[in-house]
């Protein structure tokens, strides 16, 4: 899971929830924050609103929320995702409807990104571990056997039966997306509770709703190499920030940095670019997205990112360069 990449314009949650007011009287409107840890990063929820008790009912559901798509789709654990795992190449398997719209959803992208997002690269995302000390670069020949077991075309999805048929040895791994998702789904929550205000960020995964007290909420992207530099401000409303990069989880071996987003068509980590930040409608959306610039590069990835509606993007590329699409140029 990718690591918190944006700074927020306002102060970092404390673990439990805190409490602020904008104005005073009948139009107060009162500011609850929560910070906790889920799906193997942070997560940052804020909500704005003038009835404090519902706004912590709203956050309890949001919360509640977002453990639920963890617990659905988790790959660390028994989950019906690994459960699915399990039934590769025993032909069509009854599963939860939303996985496997979200299945569905994610063989689109591979398909848009012509391979640079696949959730099938569990293949050989299972030979790199980030966690061993001192961590290991995977046998080639191993990395080779694997790679064809790498292709999300090869996935039979019904989303009206709810089936998915994974061909003998293959895995599905949607850490590239499901972080993205949760983040959509706990903002649904909070808008069924009647928020019209608030931000949730999942360790750089950030949706924004409506407005901080009147003014935009605004977004900063920093650096990947240089966190104290800011490379731009975004003031934002109803949309979404994602931002993935190589310096959330790596290792150096003789001079090469090795890092967690694998490029599914080598199974080594991706050359594109350092860091890739999307803002789009959809957060899940933009979770894969930002992954497969970051294999793709500044030059095929923006050519991408221009067909895309509503879609922009800031990519840094490995020399430390930054490129814009039109839409974020000069910010």
């Amino acid at each position: 899971m990718k690591l918190a990449s944006l700074a927020i314009g306002l102060a970092l949650a404390t673990p439990h929830s805190t409490q602020a007011e904008a104005t005073t009287g009948a139009d107060a409107q009162v500011l609850r924050e929560r910070s906790l840890a889920v799906m193997g990063t942070s997560l940052e929820l804020r909500v704005i609103g003038p009835d404090a008790r519902a706004l912590e009912q709203a956050l309890d559901a949001a919360e509640a929320e977002i453990r639920r798509v963890e617990d659905l789709m988790t790959d660390w654990r028994p989950s019906p995702l690994e459960t699915l795992n399990e039934a590769a190449g025993r032909g069509p398997e009854v599963t939860d409807p939303e996985l496997v719209e979200l299945i569905a959803r994610a063989i689109e992208i591979q398909r848009l990104t012509k391979g640079a997002f696949d959730v099938t690269y569990a293949a050989i995302g299972r030979l790199w571990d980030f966690k061993t000390s001192p961590p290991l670069v995977p046998d080639e020949a191993a990395v080779r056997a694997a790679l064809p077991f790498v292709d999300a075309t090869r996935i039979r999805v019904s989303v009206d039966a709810s089936t998915v048929e994974l061909p003998e040895g293959f895995r599905i791994g949607l850490g590239g997306i499901a972080k993205g998702y949760g983040v959509d789904r706990a903002m649904d929550v909070l808008m069924k509770h009647g928020i019209r205000h608030a931000i949730v960020n999942a360790g750089g995964d950030l949706k924004a709703l409506g407005r901080k007290f009147g003014e935009p909420w605004t977004i900063a992207i920093k650096h990947p190499r240089d966190r104290e530099r800011v490379l731009a401000l975004l003031p934002v409303s109803n949309t979404c920030v994602v931002t993935s990069g190589d310096y959330e989880r790596f290792f150096e071996r003789d001079g090469k940095r090795y890092h967690h987003i694998l490029d599914p068509r080598t199974g080594y980590p991706a050359t594109g670019c350092m860091s890739a930040t999307v803002v789009a409608p959809n957060a899940a959306f933009a979770d894969a997205l930002a992954t497969a610039l970051c294999v793709l590069g500044p030059e095929t990835g923006l050519e991408l990112v221009e067909t895309l509606p509503r879609v922009e993007a800031l990519l840094v590329d490995l020399e430390g360069a930054v490129h814009t699409s039109t839409g974020l140029a000069g910010k």
